[in-house]
């Protein structure tokens, strides 16, 4: 039987090597279909659904969420809180076994003179034993890490970070390192693949006694939230019961959530599960592509299958070997959809999960989804096989067409309309996406961020920036003859907010829009001018306001919403904290003691929070105020940092000068956190992925899927051609004009590429209705994104048949009588 085996298993491989160009083509656009749908689905498993690599027990392991006081049903847990939170739930909650503390941020480092941006963890001690895992070199760091640091605290760095920062070099322990400014001492390697608790990517990780050392007292401070928590519960224990303990230890509600995804945000997630069903699309085209192929294959193979027929093969053997044909064609493309995913993965990742390390080597969940997608594509060939060795041996004539018509068999025609209706799909999806993000970014934002540079750095725990810093670069930044204008800045739209206690004379309560308070923005008189924010009434900003009365513009909508009736001009608001106020005495109130600002001037809104004009984020209220002017609580120990970085607007964005201002701003400094350079425009990219993520994704997977769709038609129609060359020849010689018999071959596939972008663009308006949630100002029957899907599917048809019916056309009836 082995011995039969292996020469069914020769034959169908001959089989397969004699008819090169179908095979390749199927092999060629399953490995795309499945390699694509390994690349997203991969990712997805590393992110959200497989425990952390080396983690021991991650089942065991949960981050806290603390419910606010008075939050709305289904509303999401905030994730940080205080350090003297922490240590509570640490020490008082008998269901757990241990926790520790962590923050993620944005650092630099700084290693042979050149500054690096980093994505860096700061942790309590017991991190990495509350975890389980041993430091590839080194002794890493413990639960003493929180003792009182003497000499430079230690800092890990992850496996990738040594490879391709130290060149692996092996005498890195004891190394010392800057990071954000501060030194510390390399005291440990972690293994390849460990990124800590979750799959979001960490360089280095350090302690919070070291990052915190020039801050006295910060882990006593109940009222400022710098960490996260992640606990792990004891042997019989329930997160339930562990919750309810830390909620009674803490005074609040408490929630546990599993490690296993929780970095992932809800939309990322959301993004995610749609383009994996895409790729599923995606391997739905490829399937049907490759089972039209086999069959135009076993068409050109019918002769042969007679013969072999006709001469004694039996019929078990021939489907036996059209089966096996199809499993090695399987097996090949799924060896070359695991390389092609190998190689997707890292471009896919940074467009889907930035941050995300993908796995070192590949998992086995993936394994599993290559195995299953080959098994798919090993039955589809096969059934497409062995139906054309029936179909030929049972009728010679009839393997895929009528006899002697050259007409398209009902598999044939399914095939490829299941082929063009997912791509118009796609098509529609991508048109959808794209739409909805140019109509975000088409919005008045009421301010002009095109060329405007933002220089400052990633806040987070530890961070500190000198701003006599940012003023002695502001004034050499100001000399350059490439830049038009710059400006220090106190808080930055879209990322950060200043609401400080308020009150209007004439209100009892402090003014607000559907519950939000008015935003206070320091400002100084280049401000408005490089964001382009108008002046309405009144006077803007000027240089002896710093020193002078206290004054406030403010914006549009606060003044018709408190005036509506009235000139804002000259009116009092008083903006700050009474005196003698403490946190503990509830939410403050401006009263006689805080001065009276005169309002000056309206200027039009402008967006502060969202790109999204919805819930009141189009008619939020806002207030300018000089930098010295900004009010500060009266019970903090010392007065915090006023200038937060700088905009700029050059004379002419270049490369050279974002380089010419980060020497300026950190001259031979190595003792600061990285100075981000960026265009101002990319504080709304946060915000704009979801959107940028799907144009992008559905575009690639759309036009990937138009060109399996075309090679499909190409091979169905040149196929076609030949089997029509008798009837092709009878109307050449009886007068028909070659432009007639390309527009009879034409107008076949044009009208099938018809019928299916019209069952494409009904799929796309239920794909649409699906992700509505995902669209801005786009609706799923939009006709310009449906009719350009379906002329674009109607183009490649047309375009994919043009060759084979020219090439009939053009044909001597003669040739084509002798060739039949």
């Amino acid at each position: 039987m082995l011995v039969q085996l292996r020469g069914d298993v020769l034959t169908a491989a001959r089989s397969l090597a004699s008819t090169p160009i179908p095979v390749l083509g199927a092999i060629v656009t399953l490995a795309l279909g499945v390699g694509a749908n390994l690349a997203i689905l991969g990712l997805i498993d590393r992110a959200m659904l497989s425990p952390a690599s080396h983690v021991t027990s991650p089942e065991r392991l949960f981050t806290v969420g603390l419910v606010p006081p008075e939050a709305r049903p289904g509303s999401t847990p905030m994730t940080t809180t205080s350090y003297v939170a922490f240590t509570t739930i640490r020490d008082a909650v008998p269901a757990l076994t241990g926790a520790a503390a962590f923050s993620r941020s944005e650092s630099s480092v700084v290693i042979n003179g050149e500054q690096l941006q980093v994505r860096s963890m700061i942790v309590s001690g017991g991190y990495f034993d509350l975890l389980g895992v041993t430091p590839l070199l080194g002794p890493g760091i413990h639960a003493d890490g929180d003792a009182v640091i003497t000499a430079a605290p230690p800092a890990v760095i992850s496996h990738a970070f040594w490879q391709s920062r130290l060149l692996g070099d092996l005498n890195v322990l004891d190394r010392r390192v800057s990071v954000g400014g501060l030194e510390y001492s390399i005291a440990g390697v972690m293994p390849r693949g460990f990124s800590g608790h979750s799959a979001v990517a960490t360089d280095i990780w350090v302690t919070f006694d070291g990052a915190m050392r020039n801050e006295p007292g910060w882990d006593h401070d109940d009222r400022r939230n710098l960490t996260s928590v992640v606990v792990r519960l004891g042997a019989n224990e329930s997160a339930v019961a562990a919750a309810s303990q830390a909620g009674v230890a803490l005074g609040r509600d408490i929630v546990l959530r599993s490690i296993t995804g929780t970095d992932i945000a809800s939309t990322d997630r959301r993004i995610a599960w749609w383009l994996a069903a895409v790729s599923m699309a995606v391997f739905a085209i490829a399937l049907a592509n490759a089972a039209t192929l086999l069959v135009v294959r076993g068409a050109r193979l019918r002769h042969d299958i007679a013969i072999r027929a006709a001469l004694g093969a039996s019929r078990s053997r021939l489907m036996r070997e059209g089966a096996l044909a199809a499993v090695l064609l399987a097996v090949c493309a799924t060896a070359a959809s695991l390389a092609l995913a190998s190689w997707l993965d890292d471009a896919v990742r940074r467009v889907l999960f930035p941050g995300v390390i993908a796995r070192v080597t590949t998992s086995a969940s993936v394994l599993w989804a290559a195995a299953v997608c080959g098994v798919i594509a090993a039955l589809v060939g096969a059934m497409a096989n062995t139906r054309q060795v029936a179909r030929a041996i049972d009728s010679p004539r009839l393997a895929g067409a009528e006899p002697g018509s050259g007409r398209r068999s009902p598999t044939m025609t399914w095939l490829l309309l299941v082929q063009m209706t997912l791509s118009v799909m796609l098509l529609a999806g991508a048109g959808m996406f794209g739409g909805s993000l140019y109509r975000l970014l088409a919005q008045d934002f009421g301010m002009e961020m095109s060329d405007v540079l933002l220089v400052n750095t990633q806040p987070g725990p530890g961070v500190m920036v000198d701003e006599q810093l940012y003023r002695d670069a502001l004034a050499k930044i100001r000399t350059l003859p490439d830049v038009e204008s710059a400006t220090t800045i106190n808080s930055i739209p879209f990322t950060g907010f200043n609401v400080p206690p308020i009150a209007v004379p004439g209100f009892a309560e402090p003014p607000s829009v559907g519950g939000q308070l008015p935003f206070l923005v320091a400002a100084t008189p280049e401000f408005f001018a490089i964001l382009g924010i108008r002046v309405i009434e009144g006077r803007g900003l000027t240089e002896a306001d710093d020193s002078g009365a206290p004054v406030v513009l403010v914006n549009q909508t606060m003044a018709k919403t408190l005036w509506p009736s009235e000139t804002a001009i000259g009116k009092c608001i008083r903006v700050g904290f009474p005196q003698g106020f403490q946190p503990e005495s509830g939410p403050p109130v401006p009263d006689h003691t805080v001065a009276c600002r005169e309002v000056v001037g309206v200027v039009n809104d402008t967006r502060q929070r969202s790109l999204f004009p919805q819930d009141n984020e189009d008619r939020l209220m806002q207030y300018y105020v000089p930098f010295s002017q900004v009010p500060f609580p009266p019970f903090l120990e010392q007065e915090p940092t006023r200038v937060h970085g700088l905009l700029v607007r050059p004379r002419q964005p270049s490369d050279q000068l974002i380089t010419t201002i980060r020497s300026l701003v950190v001259s031979d400094r190595a003792d600061l956190p990285f100075i981000e350079i960026r265009p101002y425009a990319q504080v709304l990219d946060r915000q704009l992925r979801p959107w940028r993520v799907g144009t992008t994704l559905l575009t690639l997977f759309s036009v990937l899927a138009l060109l399996v769709a075309s090679v499909g038609l190409y091979a169905t129609f040149a196929y076609l051609v030949t089997e029509r060359r008798r009837e092709i020849a009878i109307r050449l010689a009886v007068g028909a004009r070659p432009s007639g018999v390309l527009a009879m071959v034409m107008r076949e596939a044009v009208g099938l590429a018809a019928v299916g972008a019209a069952a494409g663009c009904l799929a796309a308006i239920g794909f649409g209705r699906m992700v509505t949630s995902l669209l801005y100002d786009t609706t799923p029957s939009d006709p310009l994104v449906l009719g350009a899907a379906a002329v674009a599917m109607v183009v490649v048809a047309a375009a994919a048949t043009l060759l084979p019916a020219r090439t009939a056309s053009k044909s001597e009836p003669s040739v084509l009588l002798r060739t039949t």
